[in-house]
């Protein structure tokens, strides 16, 4: 409902003739008839006095109401949404256009339409041509107002995520760099913004750090089997050259694993052959922790090449050696059905 419709209405409601009403605003009343049939708008200065004739707010006498605002912001929100299952990245920045026209200021919708202006050149420009770096560059703009906004927390991640992707395309990396370091996952992002060797060793360093977790979570839980032993499939294929480094204490604690699985199964023998392997990997472990605090050693395997085992770069939960933790494996109650073994007792010796 456009203006003039709802002067017309309060008008009515009133019991007041487009004659009176243009007496009461000097204006003619034919100004009246073309504001009530939308021809014309009346002017800005007479928006006060008609709240007043009327004796309503300026948001009823322009029709705006918090329902029908929460109406509006759905409807952009959805038509925005959908350009994401379309795949139409000019209809989705035609969106975002619009939403910051009709909610000037609105960070939300600011954000919005930096992230359809990163999107819109990926897919209709040519890389690294002026129009590809006319749109990005807006992109970067308002990434950067979103986060200037007192009332950004929302977004600020987002925006923050945003620029360390946009400003690479423009030659920007150092910047990105800054951004990237400012977001919760940033040693992920940082991905996007380092060049060269730097980012070689920051991808290898998120590897090793993916493959601590998810070995973690292959062995959560100490029962099942087939996942305790796929995780000692993963270590070995990633260390695909035996040389383990810190690798040998979790190898060590897997071996272990495995004998409490096996031994829960009957399948004493294989037990008994895990925790010889427990052994020796533990020794491993101690003598290379020992070696690597004279002087880092470095990873001879393809995937981990740039890194290198550094005692000081890992946590400790106790005071004791692997080869303790292993003295400590054989006492525990899961490895009981094995103690009357002769083998067993030979592995009490080591």
């Amino acid at each position: 409902m456009h203006i003039g419709e709802k002067i017309k209405e309060f008008r009515k409601k009133n019991d007041m003739t487009q004659e009176k009403l243009a007496e009461y605003l000097n204006v003619s009343f034919q100004a009246i008839s073309k504001w009530e049939t939308g021809v014309a708008s009346p002017d800005l200065a007479l928006i006060v006095p008609l709240t007043r004739l009327f004796k309503v707010s300026a948001d009823e006498l322009l029709g705006i109401s918090e329902a029908v605002t929460d109406a509006r912001r759905t409807e952009l929100h959805e038509m925005w949404d959908a350009t994401y299952k379309s795949g139409d990245t000019a209809k989705r920045l035609e969106i975002a256009q619009t939403a910051v026209t009709e909610y000037p200021g609105d960070v939300e919708f600011i954000y919005m339409l930096a992230e359809s202006e990163f999107y819109y050149p990926t897919h209709n420009c040519e890389y690294g041509s002026d129009e590809f770096r006319e749109y990005i560059e807006k992109a970067v703009k308002h990434y950067e107002a979103v986060l200037e906004e007192p009332n950004n927390e929302d977004f600020k991640n987002a925006a923050l995520y945003g620029l360390v992707l946009s400003l690479p395309d423009l030659g920007r990396n150092d910047e990105a760099v800054e951004y990237a370091k400012q977001h919760p996952n940033g040693d992920e992002l940082l991905l996007w913004c380092l060049k060269g060797e730097e980012k070689e060793i920051q991808r290898q360093k998120l590897i090793e750090r993916s493959l601590l977790n998810l070995l973690g979570h292959l062995e959560f839980g100490q029962s099942d089997l087939v996942s305790i032993q796929a995780a000692e499939k993963i270590a070995k294929t990633i260390f695909d050259d035996g040389n383990y480094l810190y690798m040998n204490a979790d190898l060590s604690f897997n071996s272990y694993l495995q004998a409490v699985c096996l031994t829960r199964d009957g399948r004493c023998d294989e037990a008994i052959e895990k925790m010889r392997e427990c052994y020796n990997y533990a020794v491993e472990a101690d003598k290379l922790h020992e070696a690597a605090k004279e002087k880092p050693l470095n990873y001879t395997c393809h995937i981990l090449s740039k890194l290198v085992f550094d005692p000081k770069n890992y946590i400790k939960s106790g005071t004791e050696n692997n080869v303790d933790n292993f003295r400590e494996f054989l006492r525990r109650d899961r490895l009981a059905p094995l103690r009357d073994r002769d083998d067993y007792k030979e592995l009490l010796e080591l």
